[in-house]
């Protein structure tokens, strides 16, 4: 028998109920709690708080060797062996997170039901509480892991993070002293002779089928998307590399901030976000390819110990006050801070500033160039009545992919039609069309519907040209510098076609017609060459028009400010003395020609008077709002988006109907569980919000014209 568990003489005692709170009336049997703790410890040691210069609690737990009795100040034993084996599941309730007590009855009717016994403690803070549960035999710890994971979806007071480290996840244990004054205390069951038994392995009675149970139960329960909305990814998408440049991500380290990241770095954070700040500071230079090193010399400065870096050099003392850490303590626990941080930034997808560091990022931005040199190259294809829609569908398809990093994507025909400035069964012919033509490949198989791959030119496109660059003949530009171009090139394409002037369709009662999208084909051109004017025959070459079409589209532009002609005939070289543009014309002696009325030769007038008789465009891009207002088109985009968004809404609310629906009710309770013997306290389980319940007609069916109305009374009309 173990030393706590002989510590004390049989109980005649009768049980209470632990849910009530009530202590019973007769004295409970005395039990070294603690003891039996250090007994029972899996390993031979202990984690032990250690204490600055003036007294106060770090908060910074040390290995020690398994002391003979307690130790005086705050200690935590271990919950797992050295084979990574359980032999406590401890659920640490927190109350910093929020009100602990629904989560404490959700947790206890979990365990009651898989047929668990438990030990519930104080953990010595206000409101937080320790549920131990001992189990009969070593638990896996991949099994402990998935528990709390689960759980932690559901219980948003869970500091589930201890489960999930078997190597040194340890808890305080009953009777030990908190950092901030108090001990933690035994709360049911009140006699300590009954607990000592509960947490002893011989006689918990907990054998592992329980736990397999308690997995089971929670995974039944559906979670709340706003308790904790976070998706626990088994596999990174990044390697991590550890060398003697510290733990980092692959790749060339990217040295440049933003000023958001600057910002985090050099500005003190408030008192509640200090550690939130550091986490958010080290994930984005983690994702910049920074090495440890460059990240330890950002210590040197004082401003960056005081800004983001104070978690790290820092520690939280009784009174909410803050001593600093020396030098030494405040580099370890920012290592510590950093190996974790890079092993989250692993597992996020890949954003704007880490895509240009990555070897994967070169073959997407070769392949977006060749789509558009070869799309480029055949303009006649986009010029036909469907023209517009397809190299709309095309270029945000690149877009995307410069973004993300890759070139399968999934993109729904309703966002799509959102950001071209397209109709949704537009967008959807548009791309059955480039599929077709070779463009894109459907990945239906891989994926939703909308999942395309974008395919490599070949000869089978209209304008395929593959011009190889040798070696000698140029540096070709950094990557970053080739895909920021293409990204800013294809956003202005793409802005300028959703604008609300070259909206499709006549004027009728209802709708005010634009200008279309072949007017904007033009349009776009005339933006990508802003820094010089375009010629009509320069025009017709980039778009595939014909001059009368292109004229038409000018003119009607003109007409309404949107496009302005410039005139370029300032300065011109004379054919017959070859002088240069602001030079004089000299005679074969070298005079300066001084005829009545002119001083120039007449073939460089004849060429002067030819030249301006050659129209060239200018784009007005601040006069596109007062155009659309003056066709009355002003608001087509901002009306399609909203009663695209009305229909996402309403699909996304019939989907989760439809499963609702399908998930078995049989054995599920409903509403406020209550103990048989609870009277004096009620603790609702319920969700965060609960489900909205899809309008139905009279039979029964879903009424989905009820359920558009109310979604649309919600959305706030623009």
């Amino acid at each position: 028998m173990s030393r706590g568990a002989g510590a004390h003489s049989p109980s005649s005692a009768r049980t209470h109920n632990p849910h009530t709170g009530v202590l019973p009336l007769f004295e409970v049997a005395q039990v070294d709690l603690q003891a039996l703790f250090l007994e029972l410890s899996p390993r031979a040691s202990i984690r032990v708080d250690t204490r600055s210069g003036d007294g106060e609690w770090l908060h910074s737990y040390k290995a020690r060797p398994l002391p003979e009795t307690a130790p005086y100040g705050p200690y935590a034993v271990h919950l797992a062996d050295r084979l990574d084996r359980f032999r406590w599941v401890c659920f640490d309730l927190d109350s910093s997170k929020g009100d602990t007590g629904p989560d404490l009855a959700t947790l206890l009717r979990w365990l009651e039901e898989a047929g668990l016994t438990y030990v519930v403690a104080a953990s010595g803070s206000a409101g937080g509480r320790h549920v131990w549960v001992t189990s009969a035999e070593p638990l896996e710890a991949v099994l402990v892991a998935s528990v709390a994971r689960a759980a932690a979806l559901r219980l948003p007071t869970l500091d589930h993070g201890l489960l999930c480290n078997p190597a040194t996840g340890a808890v305080r244990p009953i009777g030990a002293a908190h950092r901030d004054g108090g001990k933690s205390q035994l709360q049911a069951p009140l006699d300590q002779r009954r607990a000592a038994d509960l947490l002893t392995p011989a006689s918990c009675g907990n054998v592992s089928d329980a736990f397999v149970r308690l997995a089971l139960i929670i995974d039944s329960v559906p979670a709340p998307a706003t308790v904790r909305p976070r998706i626990v990814r088994e596999q990174q998408v990044a390697e991590i590399l550890d060398d003697e440049l510290g733990p980092r991500l692959a790749g060339t380290p990217n040295t440049a901030l933003d000023d958001e990241t600057w910002a985090l770095l050099t500005r003190r954070p408030a008192d509640d976000r200090v550690s939130e700040t550091l986490a958010s500071l080290l994930g984005r230079l983690a994702l910049r390819r920074w090495t440890w090193p460059m990240v330890e010399r950002l210590m040197d400065e004082r401003r960056h110990r005081e800004g983001g870096l104070l978690h790290a050099c820092t520690s939280t003392r009784r009174r909410g006050l803050r001593i600093v850490l020396t030098d030494t303590q405040a580099r370890e626990k920012l290592r510590r801070q950093w190996e974790r941080c890079v092993a989250y930034a692993a597992t996020l997808p890949l954003t704007e500033d880490s895509l240009e560091w990555t070897e994967t990022i070169a073959d997407v931005v070769a392949l977006v160039e060749q789509l558009q040199a070869a799309a480029d190259a055949c303009p006649e294809r986009w010029a036909d009545k469907a023209g517009p829609a397809d190299r709309a569908a095309l270029d945000l398809r690149c877009l995307y992919a410069l973004r993300s990093g890759v070139t399968v994507l999934d993109l729904d025909v309703r966002r799509a039609a959102v950001s071209a400035g397209h109709g949704r069964s537009t967008m959807h012919r548009a791309q059955n069309r480039l599929t077709l033509d070779g463009w894109l490949a459907a990945r239906d198989t891989d994926g939703p519907a909308g999942t395309h791959e974008l395919l490599p030119v070949t000869a089978a496109h209209p304008g395929f040209t593959l011009v190889a660059q040798g070696g000698t003949q140029g540096t070709p530009p950094p990557l970053g510098e080739v895909r920021r171009f293409l990204i800013s090139r294809l956003q202005e394409r793409l802005s300028a076609g959703q604008a609300d002037v070259f909206a499709y369709g006549r004027a009728t009662e209802h709708h005010g017609g634009g200008l279309g999208h072949h007017a904007a084909r033009v349009y776009q051109q005339l933006i990508e060459h802003a820094d010089r004017p375009l010629s009509l025959s320069e025009v017709c070459a980039r778009t595939g028009y014909a001059p009368r079409t292109a004229v038409k589209h000018l003119t009607a532009m003109r007409n309404l400010m949107v496009v302005t002609r410039a005139v370029m005939a300032v300065q011109h070289e004379c054919p017959t003395c070859q002088a240069l543009p602001g030079e004089r014309c000299r005679t074969a002696t070298g005079t300066v020609v001084r005829r009545r009325g002119a001083d120039q030769h007449t073939a460089r007038r004849t060429l002067a008077a030819r030249r301006a008789g050659t129209p060239y465009y200018r784009p007005r891009p601040g006069s596109l709002l007062a155009a659309a207002k003056a066709l009355g088109c002003f608001g087509v985009t901002a009306s399609r988006a909203r009663r695209y968004a009305v229909e996402i809404e309403l699909y996304r609310w019939w989907r989760q109907e439809e499963e609702w629906m399908r998930t078995p009710k049989a054995g599920v309770r409903t509403g406020v569980q209550v103990n048989d013997e609870q009277a004096a306290l009620v603790l609702t389980t319920l969700a965060r919000q609960p489900r909205r319940r899809y309008p139905r007609t009279a039979d029964g069916r879903g009424d989905h014209g009820a359920a558009r109305a109310r979604i649309e009374r919600r959305i706030a009309t623009a």
